[in-house]
């Protein structure tokens, strides 16, 4: 039970913090608006959905713009990038992001995009540390757009004057995601070999060359075409894997930082140092499932890191303003430039979403908006087929289904077997805490089996439980201890120990009354 209830409350932080905390809802305040009053104000073109589905339910339409508050800047975007984040929120997936909070048959907010750069156009009269004409960048929700709202306090910092405003957009989700996975989670020190899979992508660019800074030896993983950019960058030694498993090559890494989950989490094992550290960057592809989608294989990392000596992990990006002036002061000293694989205009998010998608990009995807007099909107009407509808009513059915048969099933079952035990047994305590363990820890088994390898081990585990279960049923004490280990969690060992050595009491005081 405790197994499968840490596996839940991970999986629903994991999805928190990956589609909800790293966009960084800094909504500015509107105050309110007569019908009269609201059709005199300014406007402004932004990308926004009005339902969830493919790159076509987005629209470039004409919205209010927004006015900065007492702590806020009002920002002109120059130019945007493209994220995963953006097509999981456009697609409303996984479909457990929906019940989080995002929206479960339309999505709450219908603004797109976080990465931006631009000029300050106005300020609060509270911000001292911003004025009109100062060029920014950072992040925001709703960057798909010509002007953003952001609080001076928080994800924002002033643009180093060596970047472009394409290169600055670039950087906030990629650069500070490369640079906490590497400082933060893998403690990278100088004259460590640090191994980056995916390096050509917008992360891997951003983290070849951080990691450089910090002194290590640095392996790059891509394709056969990135070859040559990724030593442009800095990496030492670069593996092309259409040609080469890098984990069964044979060396070893004090730090792995996965961009792209397309290996088998043992072979990392392999080549990483006894107590070497790897790091899995959030985000997923579109293929990936539609349920939890990229939140499958942290699950696993969380289960396969109780067996091995090496931290095995994953980060998601906390955009902030320290880490953005920290990326800044390495981007004006040379030692970190982003690389741009292409640029789309901002009636063209679509294209560019769709592009990202491929899983192809060489670096950052931007969005820029030197001209924005387009006044078509990206997808005239959406084709039926692109809208998802059938996503909230599986989810409905979902959460019924997980009320009934992780609360309500082992509760009843446990209390009907625990009462069918002392109707045979009258002189005996029930095992009712027992059994509603047991059958907490068979669906935790079936839940796990599922998430980690499918049917067959769902067919394996479920004959393993159903025969603890019928030894546990004929008080074997030995079929007790097993489902206890098998929960695989501290807490549930000392708790059930102490449940266990009781009923041992008991029952060595039943005998001795015999």
């Amino acid at each position: 039970m405790k197994a499968n209830i840490e596996i839940l409350i991970t999986t629903f932080c994991l999805s928190a913090l990956l589609f909800a905390g790293a966009a960084l809802a800094q909504e500015p305040s509107r105050p309110s608006q007569t019908a009269a009053t609201a059709s005199a104000a300014p406007r402004m073109k932004a990308i926004v959905y009005h339902n969830y589905g493919l790159p076509d339910v987005l629209r470039l339409e004409e919205i209010e713009k927004p006015v900065p508050n007492d702590n806020q800047v009002l920002v002109r975007v120059r130019a945007a990038s493209v994220n995963p984040l953006d097509w999981h929120y456009m697609e409303g997936t996984p479909y457990i992001m929906r019940a989080m909070g995002i929206g479960l048959r339309k999505p709450t907010d219908e603004r797109l995009g976080v990465d931006y750069a631009g000029t300050v156009e106005a300020v609060g009269k509270n911000v001292t540390e911003f004025k009109p004409g100062d060029e920014v960048f950072g992040g925001k929700t709703g960057a798909f757009a010509e002007y953003v709202c952001v609080l001076a306090d928080r994800a924002v910092a002033l643009k180093p004057a060596n970047l472009t405003f394409e290169q600055a957009a670039s950087v906030p989700i990629a650069a500070i995601t490369a640079l906490q996975g590497l400082r933060d989670k893998g403690k990278v020190q100088p004259g460590q070999k640090v191994l980056i899979n995916g390096a050509s992508g917008g992360v891997g660019t951003f983290a070849v060359q951080i990691a450089k800074s910090f002194g290590a030896d640095v392996t790059g993983v891509c394709s056969t075409r990135n070859l040559d950019m990724v030593r442009s960058i800095g990496a030492d030694h670069v593996i092309d894997y259409t040609k080469e498993d890098f984990t069964k090559s044979g060396q070893r890494y004090d730090v792995i930082l996965d961009n792209v989950g397309t290996q088998p989490l043992l072979g990392f094992t392999r080549v990483l140092k006894p107590k070497g550290k790897y790091v899995l960057i959030g985000g997923g592809g579109p293929n990936d499932g539609r349920w939890i989608g990229p939140l499958a294989r942290p699950v696993k990392a969380l289960v396969l890191s109780r067996f091995v000596t090496q931290e095995m992990g994953m980060m998601f990006a906390e955009l902030n303003k320290k880490d953005l002036s920290i990326l800044a002061d390495l981007m004006q000293a040379g030692k970190v430039t982003p690389v741009i694989d292409r640029t789309y205009p901002l009636s063209q998010v679509s294209d560019a979403i769709r592009y990202l998608e491929e899983g192809h990009a060489r670096g950052k995807v931007v969005i820029t908006l030197k001209d924005t007099n387009e006044t078509s909107p990206i997808g005239a009407n959406v084709a039926a087929g692109s809208v998802n509808t059938t996503g909230p009513v599986l989810i409905v059915l979902e959460f019924i289904a997980v009320v009934v048969g992780v609360t309500i099933v082992p509760i009843v079952v446990a209390l009907a077997l625990n009462r069918r035990f002392q109707r045979r047994n009258p002189d005996k305590r029930g095992y009712r805490w027992g059994y509603y363990f047991s059958i907490m820890s068979f669906i935790a088994a079936m839940g796990l089996a599922v998430i980690l390898c499918g049917v067959g081990a769902v067919i394996v585990c479920g004959l393993i439980y159903a025969v603890l279960a019928w030894f546990f049923a004929q008080r074997y004490h030995w079929a007790w201890i097993t489902l206890t280990i098998f929960s695989f969690n501290p807490v549930a060992w000392i708790i059930n120990s102490i449940y266990l050595w009781k009923r041992w009491a008991e029952d060595s005081v039943a005998t001795s009354t015999i």
